[in-house]
Parts: structure tokens; C-alpha cells; sequence
């Protein structure tokens, strides 16, 4: 027998991901929080859990909802290295204020915790974030359990250029919607044995309408093969291709790994993680 509970009130306070806890709910949320946390008066805690889970009609099959702290920082803008997701445990990122300006915030991927979903019955949300940081918190928190890893053999024999890459990356970002990698082995190798890449460029299919295109197709091929010849003998690269999304199917890449900067995880979780154009926008 289903727990009574009003769904409809959910719904229609408004509540979904990206929502902001008010007065009340925060309140009783900050009692059932991890100890280690530690709060202030300013912080946001803004639920993450999916559109769906929020206003599900029954309470029995989605009986809480997940928040995570926000903070509030007191700068301008936020920190470039702990933008877009580059950093898997922090990240800042710009919001309206609410009130005709904005504010940074601060997050930490170990600061969320699950509150009762009935906790969303009595009140509207305080604010909701509009739709550009709301995905941009849900694809980095998703992205923690997604993001690609490397063997640290390999790592090893191109990290050095890590800035270089994303270098590249941030030059080319108007021609490039994603790069991916697929190498010949997860294994560890021995220093005399090479690993073998091959990479997709996946290029925006408005581009191809460009008068460049054709150009530049040739260009971008040759430039990422020249990145990645660099690093023989170690690193073999045996062939780049460029093709528009319009044309890129899944079962193409499906053997493949997303490879932009701040995708790629290091096994000894360097900080240095370096900062290139976002590649979503």
C-alpha cells in the first residue's frame, strides 16, 4: 500500500534538478548531513537527483532526493582550474544571484547526501538554477563515474604534452565537438613496447556548411597526427579521422574513448588538470 503522500505538490512548487533548498527544508537537511560538513548561513543546497525522481507519484519507489552544498565564494569569477568539470572532487561555476547579478560557487562531490522527498511537500524551492549550470553540475557529477582511464604506461608516455593537447583543443574548439581514442590495449606494456592510437575528431555538423570545411578537415587531421607522432617510439599513431556528428554513428565510436582534456582521468589523480574552452557550448 502506497505511503500517502501528495506528488502533485512536488510538481507544482516546482521543484526539480537544479532546485534550491529554502529555510525549512534546508534546515532539517543540514541535521541529516555527513558529519564533516560544515555549513554556513550563505550556502545553497541544491538537489541533484533527475527531473523524474523529483516529482515521481510514488513515495515508496523514489523515497529521497539527493542535494549537494554549494558555498558561496567572494570573487568575480570562478577559479579556471576548477571549471566545466575539469577537477572530479571540485568545481565553480557562475549562477544568477537572483536579483540581477551573480555569484560563484563552490562545490565538493563528497558534500551531497539523500533527504526525505516528503521534505519538498510544504514549500516552493527557493530558486532554481537555470538549465546551463544545472547540466553542468549533472555532467560532472556523472561524469566522476564515466570519465575515461588510461593505462599509467600510457599516461606516462604523453602526459608532458598534456598542455600542448589542450592547447590544441582550444584553437581548433569552433571546428572540434569532441575528440576519441581508441587504444590497441588496457594493459600495462613494457617501455620497449608500443602502444597503438587511433582518433576521432567528431566535428560540429553546422561546420561542414562552412566554405572552410574541406580545408580544414585536412588541416585538423594533420595537426592531431602530428601531436600524437611526436611520441614514438613509445606511442604509435596509425590514423586520425575527422567526421561530422551528422555521420559519426555510435557503433563507430562505441570501441572508443572520450578523449578531450577534461575527460581523461590520471591514476595518480594529478591536480593539474589545465584549462581549455569548454567543448559543449
Amino acid at each position: 500500500m502506497s505511503t500517502v503522500f501528495d506528488a502533485r505538490a512536488i510538481e507544482q512548487h516546482g521543484w526539480r534538478q537544479g532546485a534550491v533548498l529554502g529555510v525549512n527544508p534546508a534546515a532539517k537537511a543540514r541535521e541529516l548531513a555527513p558529519s564533516g560538513i560544515v555549513f554556513t548561513e550563505s550556502d545553497w543546497l541544491i538537489v541533484t537527483s533527475h527531473d523524474c525522481d523529483v516529482v515521481n507519484g510514488k513515495l515508496e519507489k523514489e523515497p529521497t532526493v539527493e542535494v549537494l552544498r554549494a558555498a558561496i565564494v567572494q570573487q568575480k569569477k570562478p577559479d579556471k582550474q576548477q571549471v566545466w568539470g575539469r577537477n572530479p572532487r571540485e568545481m565553480q561555476l557562475a549562477v544568477d544571484d537572483g536579483v540581477g547579478g551573480s555569484v560563484v560557487l563552490s562545490v565538493k562531490v563528497h558534500e551531497r547526501w539523500s533527504i526525505p522527498r516528503d521534505l519538498l511537500v510544504s514549500e516552493a524551492p527557493h530558486r532554481v538554477l537555470h538549465d546551463k549550470p544545472r547540466r553542468l553540475i549533472a555532467e560532472w557529477l556523472a561524469k566522476r563515474y564515466i570519465r575515461a582511464a588510461f593505462p599509467t604506461a600510457f599516461d606516462a608516455r604523453w602526459r608532458s604534452k598534456m598542455k600542448d593537447w589542450t592547447g590544441l583543443l582550444e584553437k581548433e574548439s569552433r571546428w572540434v565537438q569532441g575528440i576519441y581514442l581508441r587504444l590497441s590495449t588496457q594493459t600495462e606494456l613494457d617501455d620497449d613496447t608500443p602502444y597503438k592510437v587511433h582518433l576521432i575528431v567528431a566535428a560540429p555538423a553546422a561546420s561542414t556548411k562552412d566554405a572552410a570545411w574541406a580545408k580544414k578537415k585536412l588541416e585538423l587531421e594533420s595537426v592531431v597526427e602530428t601531436f600524437w607522432q611526436q611520441f614514438k617510439p613509445g606511442i604509435e599513431c596509425v590514423g586520425v579521422e575527422v567526421i561530422p556528428t551528422s555521420k559519426l554513428t555510435l557503433a563507430e565510436i562505441e570501441p572508443y574513448q572520450r578523449f578531450d582534456a577534461d575527460w581523461v582521468s590520471f591514476a595518480d589523480d594529478s591536480p593539474a588538470t589545465p584549462s581549455v574552452a569548454d567543448m559543449q557550448t
